[in-house]
C-alpha cells in the first residue's frame, strides 16, 4: 500500500471510529469523492482505499459492531454515584401521638448507576432508552444492606427510567412522547430531578437576533501628536440575542383501573371521589435574553392543572399528622398525597454573568396555588386558605465543565402546605414535604473531567405550627418540626 494510501485510508477509519457510529461509511465514501474530484487522487486508487477501509475497520471492535440502517447517530452515556447521607427529623405539635422533640435519625451508604443509549433516526426522528437503580420515581439510589442477609440483591435492579420517542421535522419544533427527560424549565422547588413524566410534551425555541447603534464615525480630520492624520473609526452595532420558548405537557399521572367500577362511588371529605384517569397539563411560555456571551437572564412563567385523580390519589388532601380513629381506637393515617384542587401557576427565574473569568447566577423560583382555598378546606382548614405560596431564591458561584473546575451554591426556600404538589417537590432537601422553610448549602470540585466530589447540607422547619408537613418522606414523622441532611457524593460520568 502506498503512504498516500496508507494516510487516506487513516483518515477515513478515524471518521468512521472516532464518529461513534455517526458518520459510518458514507461519510468516507463521501471523503474520496471529494478527493477525486479535486484530483488528488484518481478513480483507481479510491477504489483500493474503499476496498482497504473495509478490510481495516472489520478487524476492529467498533468494525464488529451492527447498527441498524434507519439510526444515523447513536450515544452510549451514563454516571455513577456513590454516597454518604445522614439525615434526621425533630417531632412536634400538631401531632397528639408522638413524643415532642423526639429524635429520629437515618444514616446510610447509597449508590446509583444510570445507563442510557440516545440517538437520532431517519426522517427527523430521535429517540432515547435509559436504564436506572431503584424503582422509586424521585430517587435512583440503592442503599447498601437494605436486603435481607448479607450483601444480598433484592433492591439492586435495573428499571426503565427513561423510553421515548421524538420527531423535529418541523422548524423550531420538538415533539416528544414517552416517559421522557422533564421537558420544563424548573426548579427543585417544584420538581425532584429525578422525576421523568409519562405523556406527550410539544416544544417551541426561536431565537431572535438583534443590533442597535453603531454606525457613527469620528472626524476624517483627527491627527496624533506628531501630525500624522488618524483614519475615521466607524463604531460597531450592539448585539444580543433572545431565546423565545414555548414547553407543553399532557402527562398521565395516574391511570385509574377500572375507569367505570361497579357499586357506588366512594366518599371522601363530604364529596364524590372521582373515578377518572389523573392528567396533568404544563403550559410554559418563557425567554432568554442573552446580553453578552456571559451574561443573561431567563423567566419561564408556567401553569400547572390537572384532570381527573386515578386510584392512587383521588382521595381529598389532608397534610395534617396522623390520628387515632374508629372503635377501638387505632392508628389512622391522613392523606398526604391527593391532587385536589391544584392550578399552579409557576415562574423561574435565573440571571447569571461572569466577574473575573469566574460565573456567577443568581436564581430563584415563585409560586402560587390559585385554588388553595378549596384546598384548605377540604382539607378540614377552609380558614388557611392563604398558605397558597411557595418561594425560593439562591446564589450560585463557579461552574463545573472540566478538571479543577468547582461550584458553590446555597438557596432560601419557604413553601406553604397548599401550594404545591407534595409528590413532585424534591425529596432530598426538605424529604418530599411541604409547609417547610429553610435553606441549602452546596460544594463541588471536579478531580478530573468526568469525576466531581460534591458535598450538601440542608436544615429545614415546619413553617406554620399549626398544620403538618404535608407529604410522604424517608423520614416517617409528621410534622417534621426540625429537619437536616448530609451528603457526600463521588459522581462519575461517561
Amino acid at each position: 500500500m502506498s503512504p498516500k494510501n496508507f494516510v487516506l485510508i487513516a483518515l477515513a477509519a478515524g471518521l468512521v471510529l472516532g464518529g461513534c457510529f455517526t458518520a459510518r461509511a458514507q461519510d468516507a465514501g463521501a471523503l474520496l469523492d471529494l478527493l477525486v474530484k479535486k484530483r488528488i487522487i484518481t478513480d483507481q486508487e479510491a477504489e483500493e482505499v474503499r476496498s482497504e477501509l473495509v478490510k481495516d475497520v472489520a478487524t476492529t471492535s467498533a468494525g464488529k459492531w451492527k447498527v441498524s440502517a434507519p439510526i444515523t447517530e447513536i450515544e452510549l452515556y451514563g454516571d455513577m454515584r456513590v454516597r454518604y447521607e445522614a439525615r434526621q427529623g425533630e417531632t412536634g405539635p400538631p401531632s397528639t401521638l408522638d413524643r415532642p422533640n423526639d429524635t429520629l435519625r437515618r444514616s446510610r451508604e447509597r449508590y446509583r448507576l444510570r445507563l442510557g443509549l440516545r440517538g437520532t433516526l431517519a426522517d427527523d426522528f430521535f429517540f432515547g432508552l435509559r436504564l436506572e437503580t431503584s424503582t422509586n420515581p424521585r430517587s435512583t439510589n440503592v442503599t447498601f444492606g437494605d436486603d435481607t442477609g448479607p450483601f444480598g440483591k433484592t433492591s439492586d435492579g435495573a428499571n426503565v427510567g427513561q423510553a421515548y420517542l421524538g420527531y423535529k421535522g418541523f422548524r423550531d419544533i420538538t415533539l416528544t412522547a414517552g416517559k421522557m427527560p422533564n421537558p420544563f424549565v424548573n426548579t427543585l422547588m417544584v420538581w425532584d430531578g429525578d422525576i421523568n413524566p409519562e405523556g406527550l410534551a410539544e416544544q417551541w425555541k426561536h431565537t431572535f437576533n438583534l443590533s442597535w447603534g453603531g454606525g457613527t464615525t469620528t472626524s476624517a480630520e483627527s491627527h496624533t501628536k506628531d501630525g500624522k492624520s488618524v483614519a475615521a473609526a466607524t463604531s460597531e452595532p450592539s448585539h444580543m440575542t433572545i431565546d423565545v420558548f414555548a414547553n407543553l405537557g399532557q402527562f398521565v399521572y395516574d391511570d385509574a383501573n377500572p375507569e367505570n367500577p361497579l357499586g357506588v362511588r366512594g366518599v371522601s371529605g363530604g364529596r364524590l371521589v372521582p373515578n377518572s384517569d389523573a392528567w396533568m397539563f404544563g403550559w410554559q411560555l418563557g425567554a432568554k435574553f442573552n446580553f453578552t456571551k456571559t451574561t443573561y437572564f431567563q423567566l419561564a412563567p408556567t401553569l400547572y392543572n390537572y384532570s381527573g385523580a386515578g386510584d392512587t390519589f383521588n382521595a381529598f388532601y389532608s397534610g395534617d399528622p396522623d390520628r387515632l380513629a374508629g372503635t377501638p381506637a387505632v392508628r389512622t393515617a391522613r392523606n398526604q398525597t391527593g391532587i385536589d384542587s391544584l392550578l399552579i401557576y409557576d415562574m423561574p427565574m435565573e440571571f447569571g454573568w461572569t466577574m473575573h473569568e469566574i460565573p456567577f447566577r443568581i436564581f430563584g423560583d415563585f409560586a402560587v396555588n390559585l385554588d388553595a382555598d378549596d384546598r384548605a378546606a377540604a382539607a378540614g382548614h377552609p380558614d388557611m386558605g392563604d398558605e397558597r405560596y411557595a418561594y425560593q431564591i439562591g446564589l450560585g458561584i463557579g461552574k463545573i465543565k472540566a478538571k479543577h473546575d468547582w461550584e458553590l451554591k446555597g438557596w432560601y426556600q419557604h413553601t406553604e402546605q397548599y401550594a404545591l404538589d407534595p409528590n413532585l417537590v424534591d425529596s432530598d432537601f426538605f424529604d418530599s414535604r411541604v409547609n417547610m422553610e429553610g435553606f441549602v448549602v452546596q460544594a463541588g470540585y471536579a478531580l478530573s473531567d468526568a469525576v466531581i466530589f460534591n458535598l450538601s447540607y440542608g436544615y429545614g422547619d415546619q413553617a406554620n405550627r399549626n398544620l403538618g408537613t404535608g407529604g410522604v418522606g424517608d423520614i416517617p414523622l409528621n410534622p417534621l418540626r426540625k429537619y437536616q441532611i448530609f451528603q457526600a457524593d463521588l459522581n462519575v460520568k461517561f
